[in-house]
C-alpha cells in the first residue's frame, strides 16, 4: 500500500484490502519500530468531527538515485522514500567515455548533489541506472550497447557502481524503455489486465509487457525486445544487433532523415525540406503531417504501417488489452492513428470498426519517466527482500 508514495491512515488500509484495523495496526506498529514507516500526525478534522485519525507515510530522509545514461549526457535525479524528487541536473560529455569513466562519471554527479542537499551515503538505499541495451536480470549486466560498442559484452556497470557506492547498496541497472514502462505500474498498481508500453529513442524500441502488476523478462530478459523483430530482411543497413531489417531501424530518425532525402525533389515546399536536416526529429515529422504536409503525411503513415506489423506480431504473442506509447512515438499525429488501424483491420480475426486494442500516448519526458519508473522498480526489490531495508 505504501509502496505508491501515498500517505494513508490504518483505516484506509483496512477498508482498501478488507482485514480489520487491529491486523492493520500490528503491521504498522512493526514498520514504526523499524523506521521504515513514520507518523504524519493527524489528519485534519472532518465536517462531522470526531478523533482524528493518525496519518502514517514510507519516511521522507530514505533516498533513492535514477541515473539516464543517453547517448551524450547523464541525467541524474534524487528522490525520497514517497517519490518525491529532490534534485535533478544533467551532466554533458559522456559521449566516448569508456565504463570505468562513465562509473565516475556518476558518482561524482551523486557525491556532488548529495554534498549540495545534506545528505549522506547511509541515508540512499538504492541506485537504478536506466540505460539503452538488453539487461540480464539474473546477473543485473548489460548484454551490449548498441550506442557504446566500445563497452563490449556483459558489461559490469553494478560492480563498477559498487566500488563508490558501497557493496551492500541495492544497484539495479535495466534497460531504458522498461524503466519508462514501470512508471505506468506506479500509477496501476495490481491490475490484472494485460497492457504493453512501447518505448521510442535513440534509435531503439523495446516494449514493457505487463500481466498483473508485473513485467515480463524471460530467460534471457529478451522479451519486449520488438525493436528487433525483423519486418524488413531485405534492407541494406545492418543493425547494432547484427540482423538487417530490424523494426527499430525502419523507424528511426536517421530513416526518416533518409526518406527526406530521397523524396526532397517532390516535396520542395515541405517545411521537413526546407528546415534542414539537422532539426528533423520524429516529433517534427508528426507536426508537419498534423499540419498536413504532404511529406509528413506520408513518412507518418510508412512509420505507421511498420508499427501495425510489429504491433499485430505483438498481439499474436501477448494480446494486450491496451498499448501506451512512450518517447519519440508519443507524439503521433492523427493520419498516423488512422494508418495504423487500417492496417491491422486488414487481420480478419477482428470484425469491422473493432480494434485489437486500445492505443494511447504518454508525452511526459524520458527523465520523468525514468525517475517514476525507477522509484517503482527500486522500491519494489527493496520491500521484496527484508534485509535490503533494514
Amino acid at each position: 500500500m505504501f509502496k505508491s508514495g501515498t500517505v494513508l491512515s490504518v483505516a484506509d488500509i483496512a477498508r482498501r484490502i478488507g482485514i480489520s484495523r487491529q491486523t492493520v495496526m500490528k503491521a504498522i506498529q512493526y514498520y514504526l519500530e523499524k523506521g521504515i514507516i513514520v507518523s504524519e500526525g493527524k489528519a485534519s478534522s472532518g465536517s462531522m468531527g470526531g478523533k482524528r485519525a493518525e496519518l502514517f507515510s514510507l519516511p521522507a530522509d530514505r533516498c533513492l538515485f535514477n541515473i539516464l545514461i543517453s547517448p551524450s549526457e547523464l541525467l541524474v535525479s534524487l528522490f525520497n522514500f514517497r517519490g518525491e524528487t529532490i534534485d535533478a541536473c544533467t551532466r554533458p560529455g559522456v559521449s566516448g567515455l569508456s565504463v570505468d569513466d562513465i562509473a565516475a562519471a556518476i558518482w561524482q554527479a551523486c557525491d556532488d548533489m548529495m554534498k549540495a542537499r545534506g545528505i549522506s551515503l547511509k541515508q540512499v538505499f538504492g541506485v537504478c541506472v536506466s540505460s539503452p541495451g538488453i539487461v540480464e536480470r539474473k546477473s543485473n549486466r548489460l548484454r551490449y550497447n548498441s550506442l557504446f560498442p566500445e563497452w563490449g559484452k556483459d558489461i559490469p556497470i553494478n560492480e563498477k557502481l559498487a566500488a563508490y557506492f558501497g557493496g551492500d547498496l541495492l544497484i539495479v541497472t535495466e534497460n531504458v524503455g522498461k524503466v519508462c514502462g514501470c512508471a505506468f505500474l506506479h500509477e496501476s498498481v495490481g491490475t490484472e489486465r494485460a497492457i504493453a508500453t512501447v518505448f521510442s529513442g535513440w534509435g531503439g524500441v523495446v516494449a514493457s509487457l505487463m500481466v498483473a502488476g508485473l513485467i515480463l523478462n524471460g530467460k534471457d530478459s529478451l522479451i519486449g525486445e520488438i525493436g528487433h523483430m525483423i519486418l524488413a530482411p531485405e534492407d541494406d543497413e545492418v543493425c547494432g544487433c547484427g540482423s538487417r531489417g530490424c523494426f527499430e531501424r525502419q523507424v528511426s530518425a536517421d530513416r526518416l532523415k533518409g526518406m527526406v532525402v530521397r523524396m526532397a525533389a517532390d516535396y520542395p515546399d515541405s517545411p521537413l525540406v526546407k528546415s534542414g536536416l539537422e532539426s528533423i526529429t520524429v516529433k517534427s515529422v508528426f507536426a508537419a503531417s498534423a499540419e498536413g504536409d504532404p511529406l509528413g503525411r506520408e513518412l507518418s503513415a510508412c512509420t505507421a504501417r511498420f508499427f501495425a506489423t510489429a504491433l499485430r506480431n505483438l498481439t499474436l504473442m501477448f494480446n494486450p488489452e491496451k498499448v501506451i506509447l512512450q518517447g519519440d512515438y508519443a507524439h503521433i499525429d492523427e493520419h498516423f492513428r488512422e494508418t495504423l488501424f487500417d492496417a491491422l483491420r486488414a487481420f480478419r480475426y477482428y470484425g469491422d470498426g473493432e480494434r485489437p486494442f486500445e492505443l494511447m500516448v504518454d508525452k511526459r519526458s524520458i527523465l520523468e519517466l525514468t525517475t517514476l519508473g525507477a522509484y517503482t522498480l527500486l522500491i519494489d526489490r527493496l520491500f521484496s527482500d527484508e534485509k535490503n531495508y533494514i
